[in-house]
C-alpha cells in the first residue's frame, strides 16, 4: 500500500519510478520499530531521508505530508541544478 502511495506522490512531482529508488528501514522493514525511516534515493545519488512514527502508518493519510514534502525537496534540488 506505501508503495503506491510513494509512487503516486513521486508521479506528481514529475518523478517515474524508475527515477528513484525508496527504502525503508534500511532495507528489512520491521514493523514493531519505531520510528521507521525512509530513504528515497533519486538515480543520479541524490538522496533524503524521513522519519515515520509507528503510529502514523497505521493510517496511509497520517505520512502523506512528510512523503511529498521529500519529494518537493528533492524536486526543488532538480530545478536547481537544471538551470
Amino acid at each position: 500500500m506505501f508503495d503506491e502511495l510513494i509512487a503516486t506522490v513521486a508521479q506528481r512531482h514529475g518523478f517515474r519510478a524508475d527515477d528513484y529508488t525508496a527504502v525503508w528501514d534500511g532495507l528489512e522493514f520491521d514493523p514493531k520499530r519505531d520510528p521507521h525511516e525512509l530513504a528515497i534515493t533519486i538515480n543520479d545519488g541524490r538522496h533524503i531521508s524521513i522519519t515515520i512514527s509507528g503510529t502514523s502508518l497505521g493510517n496511509p493519510w497520517r505520512p502523506l505530508r512528510d512523503i511529498e514534502a521529500a519529494f518537493r525537496e528533492l524536486q526543488r534540488r532538480t530545478l536547481v541544478r537544471g538551470e
